[in-house]
């Protein structure tokens, strides 16, 4: 397959000196994660969500709404984005472009045709080509999944998972009681828990902390209802991943205990045959980190 087959045709972009006001409103309207940075006929940059979130005032600066709105209207897409940019032409082999993509941690390519931009290529856009492709010998999701995974204790304090997930970068944990898997816990919902709490309280320094004491993870967990078995085939967990529009899904034995999780990274060593680091950890058994 070729970048071409899987690419999405016709991405949006935005020029070098607009405001990073105006990209925000653009990818949240649009729903897209990344937008190309022009200036005139030329790439220069690439703007993703993670940028913008990296530039954004921190919470402990304490700032009113206008402080945040000033400091936030004085950048630009120039002060933000992301350079040099990693492209891909439509004639590249797929197996190539993913390759470079899983090296350098990089959700998307800008996708140039003699210098112009005619698409974008996705990691959503690879696994929607892949998924049509007839590849039994895929294996099990045990032969590919990565077994050193991060947790959180059902009984722990709702303020360690807002941690750990914010350390990690993580948008959800898996739960567990023992060895089995409970629940799992949201990075928004416990955001959305100290977003209500400010409303009659006001902002605070270590919001996480103070709004969140006293709550356990069980009390905010959901039903452990994204969750892929050890023995699926991985053609499964690929199509389930794209029904359920995620990266990512905890791996659970029959009995439903932890055994690992599936990643992103882990399809597209997948994809391209490679060998998972972590595979010769399977025959010990899980770890909690």
């Amino acid at each position: 397959m070729l970048v071409k087959d899987a690419m999405h045709i016709g991405a949006l972009f935005i020029t070098l000196s607009d405001p990073l006001s105006a990209a925000a409103a653009r990818m949240q309207a649009q729903q897209i994660k990344r937008l190309p940075v022009f200036e005139g006929a030329r790439l220069v940059g690439l703007l993703t969500e993670r940028d913008i979130k990296r530039h954004l005032p921190a919470l402990h600066e304490n700032l009113t709404p206008w402080e945040f709105i000033c400091r936030v209207g004085q950048l630009n897409v120039s002060d933000v984005m992301a350079q040099p940019v990693l492209t891909t032409i439509p004639e590249e082999t797929l197996t190539d472009a993913v390759r470079r993509m899983l090296d350098h941690r990089v959700g998307g390519l800008p996708v140039l045709e003699n210098g112009q931009l005619s698409g974008m290529l996705t990691l959503t856009d690879v696994l929607r080509a892949e998924v049509k492709q007839a590849r039994l010998k895929w294996g099990s999701v045990r032969q590919h999944m990565t077994v050193n995974t991060i947790s959180v204790r059902a009984e722990s304090p709702a303020r360690e998972a807002s941690a750990k997930l914010n350390i990690t970068g993580l948008r959800v944990l898996p739960v567990l009681d023992g060895d089995v898997m409970v629940g799992v816990i949201h990075e928004r919902d416990l955001r959305e828990a100290v977003e209500h709490g400010k409303v009659g309280h006001g902002d605070t320094v270590l919001a996480d902390q103070f709004f969140l004491e006293g709550v356990t993870v069980r009390e905010m967990m959901r039903p452990p209802s994204e969750y892929v078995l050890d023995t699926n085939p991985m053609r499964d967990a690929l199509s389930r991943m794209l029904e359920m529009g995620i990266h990512g899904l905890p791996v659970i034995s029959e009995g439903g205990r932890l055994l690992g999780v599936l990643t992103i990274s882990d399809v597209l060593r997948t994809l391209l045959g490679e060998a998972h680091p972590d595979q010769a950890a399977v025959s010990s058994g899980p770890k909690e980190a």
